[in-house]
């Protein structure tokens, strides 16, 4: 079963900053879907889906960026996650439906295919490259042509973080951010990469994945840190962040202006080509080119002041220990009931199988039980009725012997 979450101002009524969209049926706005490798575990799905926010120079509780309000942008931060029914459901065939509905809601569907973005981490690629397949086979299914498929899929776009997924055949725009020096993604693409930059003294370098393509998919390769994770693309120092955020933050913005434009805007491939280069090594790394992309980007929206931002990330810090007092008490009452359930079952093995006196002695004296106010405290227990038992019965024996 596949479930879509957004990404939203955290508050005391959502205490995490996530809301679940169930209305795929009407859902019409522009957005950035962001798949994470582990979709069946809530703190990766939502993790990744800040990510994909902060990439785009939205406000986090990590960073102020370009300090817009996520409330108030006109494009949404999606998130994937999945309950497998069997170990043979396809993630991507969930996928394929909501983007296919999502496409055929538009009067242009070019151009609504260029309302959508995809934000990888890691083998999540690996469920864009096998739901594009299967949108493939939808449109084709529609009556589309091989080259009016490849015409609208190529208005999505795709950006792929620290993973080895071949994606060089993709119709998407696809980009592709890695650290050579990640042995668990190293492949033909990071050895060539690693090479070129020895071989011009850089710390990274751009390849493109297809030379048979014009419109190649692109790989932004660097010299890391070499762990596989995901923050690391966000520390500051790492040259791979403002490349990230550069083609991010245009992606966006061009489907929010194609939602607001009667006319259709298409990717200027050369343009994010050229905004990637300027992370290429020609210039050191400096905050002060992202400080200029922040200052650069228009989305439309209002933004938070510096202040308001301590202000709100204060106040995410309070959510924060909520949430975890929410989920200790959470656990506790799950304990607690599970307690009950079995002093139920205990309670009701001694009802059956013990006397009204036992019972009373053993359940209702301790609390455990409310009786109707019956007393049998001054009858004799079961032990000693056995014992009673026990010596007539060997008093009988003697007398008969």
């Amino acid at each position: 079963m596949l479930r879509v979450y957004k990404k939203c101002e955290k508050s005391i009524d959502n205490l995490y900053g996530i809301k679940e969209i169930t209305d795929f049926e009407n859902y019409d706005k522009p957005f950035m879907m962001c798949i994470s490798a582990q979709d069946n575990i809530d703190k990766s799905v939502f993790g990744l889906i800040k990510e994909g926010a902060r990439a785009a120079r939205v406000r986090t509780s990590d960073e102020f960026a370009g300090g817009y309000k996520i409330d108030e942008m006109l494009i949404d931060f999606l998130g994937l996650k999945y309950e497998y029914k069997s170990l043979k459901d396809k993630k991507s065939d969930g996928l394929a439906d909501f983007v296919y509905r999502y496409l055929r809601n538009g009067k242009d569907i070019k151009k609504q295919a260029r309302k959508i973005n995809f934000f990888t981490y890691c083998n999540g690629t690996n469920v864009y490259v096998e739901f594009e397949k299967k949108l493939k086979t939808m449109l084709l299914n529609d009556g589309f042509s091989e080259e009016g498929i490849k015409d609208i899929l190529s208005q999505i776009s795709l950006v792929s973080i620290a993973s080895e997924i071949d994606i060089k055949d993709i119709y998407a725009k696809g980009y592709l951010f890695k650290d050579v020096n990640d042995r668990e993604v190293f492949d033909k693409v990071s050895k060539y990469g690693s090479q070129v930059m020895v071989r011009n003294n850089r710390e990274s370098t751009i390849v493109n994945l297809n030379n048979k393509r014009k419109d190649s998919p692109i790989a932004f390769l660097c010299n890391g840190t070499g762990e596989h994770e995901l923050k690391e693309y966000f520390k500051d120092g790492c040259i791979a962040k403002g490349a990230i955020c550069a083609c991010v933050s245009y992606l966006v913005s061009n489907s929010i202006n194609n939602s607001k434009s009667s006319e259709f805007i298409p990717l200027d491939y050369s343009e994010i080509k050229r905004l990637i280069l300027r992370y290429n090594g020609e210039f050191d790394y400096d905050n002060k080119l992202l400080t200029k992309l922040d200052e650069s980007i228009d989305y439309g929206v209002s933004k938070y002041t510096k202040s308001e931002h301590e202000l709100v990330t204060k106040l995410e810090k309070s959510y924060k220990k909520l949430a975890s007092t929410k989920r200790y008490l959470d656990s506790q009452t799950i304990e607690l009931e599970e307690e009950k359930r079995k002093n139920r079952l205990l309670i009701s093995e001694i009802k059956d199988k013990c006397s009204d006196v036992a019972f009373e002695q053993i359940v209702v004296s301790n609390g455990m039980w409310n009786n109707g106010g019956k007393k049998y405290t001054n009858e004799k227990t079961d032990r000693q009725i056995r014992e009673e038992y026990e010596l007539l019965k060997n008093e009988d024996d003697v007398l008969r012997r």
